[in-house]
């Protein structure tokens, strides 16, 4: 199947049958060989574009591979398993964290890697939320959070620093549609955040949503801060769709989504809400290749190409457990360009002459 496309001479050495987990791994791979190319092209400001871009990326291999260690996992094996995309030359170095929290591991480790700077500021927050001054009290607190926790917040402060080298850096068209892009997915975070904490008694009741909760939400999107109270108010999934109301987009992400302790199962094949939110960003990637010489179409290039990978890993899911092709699980898959080139047929059709008119084309004469 994945003859004559950019796969196939990655998987054509492979035996066969290729499981789902090994045919992800080399399609990631392909996608970061991809990129560090284009990055090792590039000069500036694409090269530091495309590195901060790439921040994301080294902060979750970073997060894996200290809780792998913190669960004794071997370290070979964590390396293996780390996101490609999020490789760098320190990376071996981490393998010095020994200890039970970031605080420690930071002071010993992070503070040389590329991702240091955003753990800084992580820690530097917590002392400041909790109105701690001694730089010691670090690793108490971090005694309370957890991995997914931390991740969110450090993805949190990695996209707003994307933000500021757009704004700050970037000019024209890069920025423009850079800051469009950026908005829009800290409001998908922001949405998922607030979903993900639904029926979460710790993080809806009034305490948990001023004093936890907040802190992993945006502030960069367009939903602030017009929305902001009513999104810190949302501990039903009814209030969550009123409060994003105003914006079709966000709206119409929620709109057919369920409770998510309802969420169906892989075997139902209902739409989750990754699903509908992947079905949306898909739409805004592929709308920023409108404009030609522009920086934020290679950031659009990889989250498309990381869709396009989600789409092969699940059908070989669906192939691998034999669904049949008639099920509903086969309608999941996301076409990145699909509303585009219903846009390019619509243009075709009012360009193109009809045949009641004799009058020929209605497109402007060059003359």
């Amino acid at each position: 199947a994945l003859e004559q496309t950019d796969y196939e001479e990655v998987v054509q050495s492979e035996p066969s049958p290729i499981s789902p987990a090994r045919l992800r791994t080399l399609l990631r791979q392909k996608l970061a060989d991809d990129i560090q190319y284009l990055q090792s092209q590039a000069s500036s400001p694409l090269y530091e574009f495309i590195d901060i871009m790439r921040h994301g990326y080294m902060i979750e291999d970073t997060i894996y591979i200290i809780e792998g260690i913190k669960g004794k996992t071997e370290y070979d094996l964590l390396l293996k398993r780390a996101d490609p995309l999020g490789e760098f030359p320190g990376m071996r170095t981490i393998k010095a964290a020994e200890s039970e929290n970031y605080a420690s591991v930071y002071q010993t480790v992070l503070i040389d890697l590329p991702v240091g700077k955003y753990f800084h500021k992580f820690l530097e927050d917590i002392l400041v939320t909790t109105n701690e001054k001694d730089i010691n009290a670090k690793e108490s607190i971090m005694k309370d959070y957890k991995h997914e926790k931390t991740k969110n917040y450090l993805k949190k402060i990695w996209l707003t620093e994307v933000y500021k080298f757009c704004t700050q850096t970037l000019a024209g068209p890069s920025r423009e549609i850079m800051e469009n892009l950026l908005k829009f997915e800290s409001d998908c975070m922001t949405i998922q955040i607030i979903y993900n904490s639904l029926g979460v008694k710790d993080l809806t009741d009034a305490k948990g949503r001023e004093s936890e909760r907040k802190k992993y939400i945006h502030l960069l999107g367009y939903l602030y801060p017009g929305c902001d109270q009513k999104l810190t108010d949302a501990d039903t999934l009814e209030k969550l769709k009123d409060a994003v109301k105003p914006y079709d987009q966000y709206k119409r992400m929620l709109e057919h989504v369920q409770e998510p302790w309802k969420d169906e199962e892989f075997n139902s094949g209902a739409k989750t809400m990754d699903d509908y939110m992947f079905e949306e960003q898909a739409k805004v990637y592929a709308l920023a290749f409108e404009q030609q010489f522009h920086c934020a179409c290679f950031y659009s290039y990889l989250k498309l190409k990381e869709q396009e990978i989600r789409n092969i890993g699940y059908m070989a899911d669906l192939v691998s457990i034999g669904m049949a092709k008639n099920l509903p699980q086969w309608k999941k898959i996301v076409v990145p360009f699909k509303d585009v080139y219903q846009l390019i047929k619509l243009c075709l059709l009012y360009t193109s002459p009809s045949p009641r008119d004799q009058r020929g084309s209605r497109m402007p004469s060059s003359a």
